[in-house]
């Protein structure tokens, strides 16, 4: 019984979950095709404007594993083969076809890097030309080159060269315009940044859209299909990749529809045929939809490079801000932080209080035990220190040396004067620590001061005064907690003539 449930069950799910999606990609084939087929997009001789099968297979392809490809292109043919079969296309012609569509998506899919995150596809080195090079020309040239071929030689007198262009120019189209559109659409990212504001922008750029191709193309008595470029542009550089995408398709679609009617500034002069509108057409959206492509590629490149800098800048300014043995503050970031804080504290005429801590005979423990035991005890008392907990706002820095420093804004000289005994009892216990890597009793001496900025006064004199504090913690035995006296008077501001 656990070898059905463990190998049978899954396998038979698993083979049902492919012949879904074969059948429901044949789905997808087949009313696509419908659609082109009702939608005006063939002219008199059945000349088609683009073909988005092809388009199709290939995002669907780069979408997915290798794997896998044999099971989608089976599932687009399936789809154009039962859409030719009521369009009465016979069994060789439908056999070259689907070679033909095989051979073409194969050549964009082989070319093309796989697209498992869209932002992560469009950064893919030389991805434009790839596309360009391989789902734009060479994949159209190989479908269009054996079908073409094939009604040459099964039909006598047709003319190798415009059954070529003809397929080979709507395929072309047909790459252009739906492999991107389709890799938007299955993209997570594209969902997940919608946003309410955002889709009302997406919309209201999209009407630009639609009522900016009605006005070119709604007419034919003035060339504007300039206008377009503009606007396609505006939607790239506003908007990015997914709906410029969108709005190319959007363009694709009433230019298409327009042309094949008559209307639009291709129709101008009279000397121009139907097929050369449909080649002008065809070249305008394609270069539309390449240029669509390239602003975005560079826009995302530009966008990565800039968060790259940014995070180097604020990387190397960390770095710049930090001791690199400690991981504290330095020296720099201290007394950046204290005038910052000087400044608040002038304002709400609230104290600042300065800890100055040293380590004790810290030369003679290096001389002793040697420099990295010295540097595992630096690292310890920082670690102690730390581990007291302590505001967000204050801040331990290492000063220099065996030298530390505490800032603490907001805090009476009583209140800072306790703190700093706490610390110095803590680090005195820390070589009767279980697993502690100090190799003997390690005591410190601390300066303590404390004073609400006043006019005259400056940062300096904290530092200073927490210093002297040291100084007499020192002189007085070491292994104790000195309070500096508070200044009885604001210090002249000295003039410089």
């Amino acid at each position: 019984m656990s070898g059905l449930i463990g190998g049978a069950f899954p396998r038979r799910w698993r083979v049902a979950w492919n012949a879904g999606q074969f059948l429901g990609l044949a789905c997808v084939v087949l009313v696509l095709e419908e659609i082109m087929h009702h939608a005006g997009f063939f002219n008199y001789i059945w000349q088609a404007i683009w073909w988005p099968t092809n388009g199709l297979a290939v995002a669907v392809m780069v979408r997915s594993s290798r794997r896998r490809w044999p099971l989608i292109l089976g599932g687009v043919l399936l789809g154009s083969l039962v859409d030719a079969t009521i369009f009465h296309a016979s069994a060789i012609s439908n056999l070259i076809n689907g070679i033909a569509n095989t051979v073409g998506p194969l050549t964009a899919a082989l070319a093309l890097p796989r697209c498992r995150k869209l932002d992560d596809w469009l950064q893919e080195p030389h991805l434009v030309s790839r596309f360009v090079l391989f789902g734009l020309i060479a994949g159209p040239l190989f479908s269009a080159t054996i079908f073409a071929t094939y009604m040459r030689l099964s039909t006598p007198g047709i003319d190798f060269w415009s059954v070529f262009q003809i397929r080979a120019d709507s395929d072309m189209l047909g790459y252009a315009m739906f492999t991107p559109l389709v890799l938007v659409l299955t993209s997570g990212e594209s969902y997940r940044r919608l946003r309410l504001t955002s889709v009302g922008i997406s919309v209201l750029f999209l009407a630009l859209v639609t009522a900016t191709t009605l006005l070119v193309f709604g007419q034919s008595g003035y060339p504007l299909d300039f206008i377009l470029v503009a606007v396609i542009l505006l939607v790239s550089l506003r908007l990015g990749f997914a709906t410029s995408v969108l709005a190319v398709n959007l363009l694709a679609f009433i230019a298409t529809i327009a042309t094949m009617h008559g209307y639009g500034p291709l129709t101008l002069g009279g000397g121009v045929t139907v097929s050369h509108r449909i080649l002008l057409l065809q070249a305008f959206l394609a270069l539309a939809m390449v240029t669509v492509f390239s602003v975005s590629v560079v826009q995302i490149e530009r966008d990565v490079f800039q968060t790259q800098l940014e995070q180097a800048y604020r990387k190397m300014a960390k770095l710049a801000a930090t001791d690199p043995l400690t991981g504290l503050g330095n020296r720099r970031l201290f007394e950046d932080t204290l005038k910052a804080e000087w400044t608040r504290a002038r304002r709400s005429n609230q104290p600042i209080a300065v800890l100055m801590i040293d380590v004790d005979h810290f030369k003679s423990y290096n001389d002793r035990f040697g420099h990295p035991a010295g540097d595992i005890c630096l690292c310890s008392i920082a670690q102690a220190i730390l581990s007291m907990g302590h505001r967000s706002t204050d801040l331990l820095a290492r000063y220099g040396g065996e030298e530390f420093i505490f800032l603490m804004p907001e805090t009476p000289l009583e209140e800072a004067a306790r703190l700093a005994e706490s610390m110095r009892v803590v680090i005195g216990s820390l070589f009767d620590r279980p697993g502690c890597a100090i190799h003997c009793e390690v005591t410190v001496s601390i300066g303590c001061a404390a004073f609400p900025p006043a006019p005259g006064l400056f940062p300096d004199l904290l530092i200073s005064s927490a210093d002297e504090a040291l100084y007499m913690a020192k002189r007085n035995g070491r292994n104790r907690v000195e309070v500096a006296e508070a200044p009885s008077r604001p210090f002249a501001i000295p003039s410089v003539l």
